[in-house]
């Protein structure tokens, strides 16, 4: 869904990328222009092109208004592409990329009466999500010193080590080295994510092991809330792929983490 700041569609390239360009700034902390566009003979548009690099995201995005009335013809795209490099979430780093191919839009108003566009049908697509491993083990290690200075807890360390485990499947282990006054402890954790051949994915091998009474008793708090997500699947064929199915996903890992989707009608 690509949301406009109009109550009508646009009737040029440049009020187009003016109206996503000012729709976008509710959600994104970024500066200078984030959107053009290319048409040579509009309403066909040869190009979308939406650029969030280095963009903040201090809090998750709230969901959108919910749509009323009908859809209707919008838009040819040829090409949408979204830059999304460098970006934080609430603190956690991230790159994101998507490019779409012969994109058929439609317009809808959501219950404010503001426009947006639904993309109806994709030829083609690929969407790549990667993070650094540096960057995530210091973005964890914020989040738990956070947690922990409350309680009276030092943390001195946090190692995170993520590997990939076959074409859909990854294991992350968790080292902390934490303090209360002269009580030393390591605590370990670990997961595994496996998706399946019909993309449904699955977090399992949940575990906080540590010994010594400061790392005994943090364990003990931890794993309830791990075992509540143990055996939780999510089907990855649910995800808002304007209009296409996944066809495919790949994982790698070296000292980034890189997820691999590719999308579709054809």
């Amino acid at each position: 869904m690509i949301p406009l700041a109009a109550s009508k569609l646009p009737s040029s390239r440049d009020e187009l990328a003016r109206a996503i360009d000012q729709a976008l700034r509710r959600y994104v902390n970024k500066s200078g222009p984030m959107v053009e566009v290319r048409s040579r003979v509009f309403p066909y548009l040869d190009e979308i092109a939406i650029n969030l690099d280095g963009a903040r995201f201090d809090a998750v995005p709230p969901p959108p208004p919910p749509l009323a009335g009908e859809n209707k013809p919008a838009f040819e795209a040829a090409l949408i592409k979204l830059s999304a490099q460098n970006i934080t979430l609430r603190g956690v780093p991230a790159n994101v990329q998507v490019q779409a191919h012969d994109v058929i839009l439609q317009k809808r108003d959501d219950a404010n009466g503001q426009t947006v566009l639904l993309p109806q049908k994709v030829r083609d697509g690929h969407l790549t999500i990667s993070a650094a491993q540096m960057a995530l083990e210091q973005a964890l290690a914020n989040f738990i010193d956070r947690e922990a200075l409350p309680h009276g807890i030092n943390i001195e360390q946090v190692r995170l080590a993520v590997r990939e485990r076959g074409r859909r499947s990854l294991a992350a282990e968790v080292r902390v080295q934490a303090r209360k006054l002269f009580l030393r402890a390591k605590i370990d954790i670990y997961a595994q994510l496996d998706i399946d051949d019909v993309f449904v994915a699955r977090l399992s091998q949940l575990q906080c092991k540590s010994s010594g009474m400061v790392g005994t008793r943090a364990c003990s708090i931890l794993q309830p809330h791990l075992d509540r997500f143990e055996g939780k699947s999510f089907p990855l064929k649910s995800l808002p792929l304007g209009g296409g199915e996944l066809h495919d996903l790949r994982i790698a890992v070296t000292d980034t983490v890189e997820i691999n989707l590719d999308f579709g009608s054809a």
